[in-house]
């Protein structure tokens, strides 16, 4: 009886860390695709703007114009690009180990493996994405999802402690650490779509 008990715990267990890992994966990769689709620049609206104040205009030193350095824009935009990769590649593979996480059906030992193999993947993009910092159009957007990367991080961990210990109340608290990484990503996705690069 006890062990029928133990092994319908264990399923649920398993099948509550999957459903988790399908919601991770889903809301990576809208992460991923709200942030590459960017939506056209917004059109005026039919309400009247009022017209501000004429600002005095600084008189241009010589050698400058009012407009900014095409070096410092090709800057901005091979930051924004480098950014953008290393989101894409290390996002996938935040995704790939994610999905890794069905394997939790095969027991305490395998998904203890894939949970740590997720939370090692999430570092990583942690470490790239320090090593290619967001242009500052993305600031809001990355320090979001650096929020999200890290609670997702520490529920990975957390859960993968429960899994080791069997301990229920560690488990949970990793599942709502990962719940709140995925709430902090929807945030990052509303920046990114706000974001003008």
């Amino acid at each position: 009886m006890a062990d029928a008990a133990s092994s319908v715990r264990r399923r649920r267990l398993i099948w509550v860390l999957a459903a988790i890992g399908l919601v991770v994966v889903f809301g990576l990769a809208v992460f991923l695709t709200v942030l590459l689709v960017r939506p056209a620049s917004p059109s005026t609206s039919a309400a009247p703007t009022p017209t501000p104040a004429a600002a005095p205009t600084p008189t241009p030193t010589p050698g400058t114009s009012g407009e900014p350095a095409p070096a410092a824009s090709q800057a901005q935009q091979q930051q924004y690009r480098a950014y953008v990769s290393t989101l894409i590649q290390g996002g996938t593979s935040v995704l790939a180990s994610m999905a890794g996480l069905a394997d939790c059906r095969n027991g305490r030992p395998q998904c203890a493996r894939s949970l740590n193999d997720a939370s090692n993947q999430v570092s990583a993009l942690q470490r790239d994405l320090a090593a290619n910092p967001a242009p500052q159009c993305l600031a809001a957007a990355d320090q979001r999802l650096q929020d999200s990367l890290t609670f997702q991080k520490n529920g990975l961990d957390t859960a993968q402690r429960g899994i080791r210990t069997q301990n229920r109340v560690q488990v949970a608290q990793g599942l709502l650490l990962t719940a709140a990484g995925l709430w902090r990503s929807t945030q990052a996705i509303a920046d990114g779509r706000q974001a003008n690069c």
